[in-house]
């Protein structure tokens, strides 16, 4: 715009006068006489492009009226242009209204308060992602019109212009009238800039956002990933609400990726941290994800992926997975599953940068690897998005992951099959991960380390590669574990055995070093629920080994893995501590119950026997005496039994040395049918905890297993009613497809 009169305004207000301008209007005199886009070269240009290839001054409708056009540019057409737009808007408005879409906004909640200060300063910052910058937010918040909007987010649209699907061009649209209400609810929900600056800022949350819809190449590698002040920028309440609930629900990512140690003082909220990130979420799910309507653009399906990655970090990996199939349906109907697919999509803000190819392999990834963790079948079936080999310029994060998209579908249907075909296929899988294991460069494999000196976007680079190596490592334990307590006359199972403790003693590893760096729970949550797999196997491997002449699990072995599950304990009553999190409580609490039954097991020589039984199943009308049990909701009780070995197939396990009071210690078996066990405990716990041998009541154990009798929750409950939500049920599932009892 011409400064001359820029100047000249400010400082004699009453020498220009000022029009009154639609809401909406943000073209300058001159385009908006030409009926032409109105649109600036970068962030700092004060000259919109239109004006400045005319050489005509670009100068804002509010400033003065539009000048008449000349006689040889035809007058009356223009005045017809505007009839013609202004019946258009009123018809569209009259449909909308009577369509019953205005239910919408009738169903808006009362408007929230999220703890946004009363009063608000926002200083000039760059154009967002959405082509609206923070003071135009700003003023947009306490209900001034802002005169100038530059859509087209030309910052952000010069470092990713090869993105796929193509975007229709055009200015942002604008919401319609009937969800004002709405929008205005939303926007209200807001905290001040400042705060969402602090939280976009704190929560390295950044580069984690924009890797859901884009490759890793152009991120981690080309540099093409958006600076914090760029995607904290709040949309004005005039935006379409899709725009804001995104926002919201970025956000709320945001804020479940501070580390514990964030202090909170450094903000103007007026309540805690997760108070308000629950509520962002939930107003966002509430008002707009839950509308299919409202979701009909690229937009609408990144909030769905962002919603769904919200629940998976907080462990709710049943709702989590509704919404991926909600997403992946919205994906298929905008065209996304057909190869090379080039159809250009409905976007509200043309700066959006959303890769179609990208998301529909995340979200397949996502949805399938739920799947199989839930014991469930795959709702994306059929489509292949890995290759033999990995093609120029995909790295090998990106060509990693989309083999795994395709592995885990393998998985899947493996579980439908049963006797020598099920065997079979399981070699072949175990083939395939071996080949693509071999396939990445050594260094790839490196457990997780940080270099101080290294940026946001290395270290996000190697979480998700941290990631990845501990779902490899659990899917090949996912795939022998149906074979894992198999017996059979020779040794035909004894790889599959090999196979499993070794992938499981590997994922508890990384494990470990993963979570001594990464030490938010909310942040790769999948990796927690690997852990449990993991030590779940190792043990029950123990379990049902002793006592036996396993050449697959050599008794020297098991010291080690009872040190590595101790070190898990700890690890998850750490995360606990800072996180405040039921699933590693619950992980931990379980872990522990086994590690002292295996103790048992080592110092009798007994065999546990794995089953499935009814709730009121007594095994030798002992009542709670003598074995573990374990209720799963919607499925069944899991029972451990002991069975007494023969004296030709025992063989003599060493006793624990005793361990100092720091990582606890096992007591020597008395005389009589118990024995007294101190369980790992953190260091520093001095409280000895005083467990039956399975002989005694477990009704007389101590209340900290209570946890093993709860009440059924809800088929969709969240992590705090159900912390392992079905996964555990879909571990002993597998065991018994392989496991016949004798």
């Amino acid at each position: 715009m011409d400064q001359r009169l820029l100047s000249s305004s400010e400082a004699d207000p009453v020498s220009v006068p000022r029009r009154i301008l639609r809401k909406g209007t943000h073209s300058c005199a001159e385009c908006k006489r030409r009926k032409t886009r109105c649109f600036f070269e970068n962030t700092a240009a004060t000259i919109c492009v239109g004006c400045q290839r005319r050489g005509t001054a670009c100068i804002g409708q509010e400033f003065v009226d539009v000048p008449v056009s000349r006689r040889d540019e035809d007058p009356p057409t223009g005045e017809r242009l505007e009839r013609i737009e202004s019946m258009l808007q009123r018809l569209t408005d009259k449909v909308f209204s009577s369509d019953g879409s205005s239910i919408l906004s009738d169903a808006s909640p009362p408007q929230p308060s999220f703890g946004r200060p009363s009063t608000e300063e926002a200083d000039p910052d760059p154009v967002s992602e959405g082509g609206y910058s923070h003071s135009q937010a700003e003023s947009s918040k306490k209900g001034k019109t802002s005169p100038r909007i530059y859509p087209g987010g030309t910052a952000a649209r010069a470092q990713g212009e090869s993105y796929q699907p193509e975007a229709i061009p055009g200015p942002i649209q604008y919401a319609p009238s009937h969800l004002f209400s709405m929008c205005q609810t939303l926007h209200s929900a807001f905290p001040c800039q400042d705060d969402v600056n602090i939280l976009f800022e704190a929560g390295r949350a950044t580069i984690y956002l924009q890797a859901l819809c884009n490759s890793y190449r152009e991120l981690f590698e080309q540099g093409k990933s958006l600076s914090s002040n760029v995607l904290s920028a709040i949309p004005p309440e005039t935006v379409h609400p899709v725009l804001l609930a995104r926002k919201l629900l970025h956000l709320s990512l945001c804020m479940q990726q501070l580390d514990p140690s964030f202090d909170r003082r450094s903000l103007q909220l007026q309540q805690g941290l997760e108070e308000a990130m629950q509520g962002y979420f939930h107003l966002a799910t509430s008002l707009v994800t839950c509308h299919d309507e409202l979701l009909n653009s690229l937009e609408g399906l990144e909030c769905l992926i962002c919603e769904a990655v919200y629940l998976v970090n907080c462990g709710n990996l049943r709702r989590a997975l509704v919404c991926l199939r909600r997403a992946s349906t919205l994906a298929q109907f905008m065209g996304m599953h057909r190869k090379g697919s080039r159809t250009s999509l409905k976007q509200h803000d043309p700066a959006t940068r959303v890769s179609g190819d990208v998301t529909w392999a995340h979200l397949a990834y996502l949805e399938r690897y739920l799947s199989l963790l839930l014991g469930m079948p795959t709702s994306i079936s059929n489509a292949k998005f890995g290759s033999h080999d990995k093609t120029s310029g995909e790295t090998d994060a990106e060509w990693f992951e989309r083999t795994q998209v395709d592995i885990c579908e393998l998985i899947i249907n493996r579980g439908q099959l049963s006797g020598e075909d099920s065997f079979n296929t399981t070699m072949e899988i175990d083939a395939t991960l071996t080949r693509v294991s071999n396939s990445v460069s050594s260094t790839w494999w490196t457990p997780m380390d940080l270099d101080p000196q290294m940026n946001v976007d290395e270290v996000m680079a190697r979480v998700i590669s941290g990631q990845m190596q501990i779902v490899h490592y659990n899917m090949l334990t996912i795939v022998h574990l149906p074979y894992l307590l198999r017996q059979d006359a020779g040794s035909r199972y004894d790889y599959s055995k090999t196979v499993c403790t070794y992938a499981s003693r590997e994922v508890l590893n990384r494990y470990i070093t993963f979570r001594s760096i990464v030490r938010v729970v909310y942040c790769c949550r999948l990796v927690d629920f690997c852990a449990f797999t993991a030590a779940l196997t190792l043990l029950i491997a123990h379990l049902s080994g002793h006592g036996r002449n396993s050449s697959w699990l050599p008794a020297h072995q098991r010291v080690g893995d009872r040190n590595l599950a101790e070190k898990v304990i700890e690890t998850l009553e750490e995360l606990n501590r800072l996180n405040h999190d039921e699933l590693s409580k619950e992980t931990a609490k379980l872990t522990r119950k086994l590690l002292g039954l295996e103790a048992v097991a080592a110092r009798n020589g007994s065999i546990y026997r794995c089953s499935v039984r009814d709730e009121d199943y007594n095994p030798d009308g002992r009542g709670m005496d003598g074995p573990f049990h374990l209720k799963i909701p919607y499925f069944g009780t899991v029972w451990l039994e002991p069975n007494s070995p023969t004296p030709t197939d025992s063989v003599f396990i060493p006793p624990l040395p005793d361990l100092d009071n720091e990582s606890g210690h096992v007591s020597e078996p008395a005389a009589t049918s118990s024995v007294t066990l101190d369980l790992p405990r953190r260091p520093g716990e001095r409280e000895e905890e005083l467990l039956s041998t399975y002989n005694a009541s477990m009704v007389q154990e101590s209340a900290d297993m209570d946890f093993l009798d709860f009440a059924m929750p809800d088929l969709i409950a969240e992590a705090n009613d159900w912390a392992f939500q079905g996964v555990d049920s879909a571990f002993f599932d597998s065991v018994m497809a392989g496991y016949t009892l004798e």
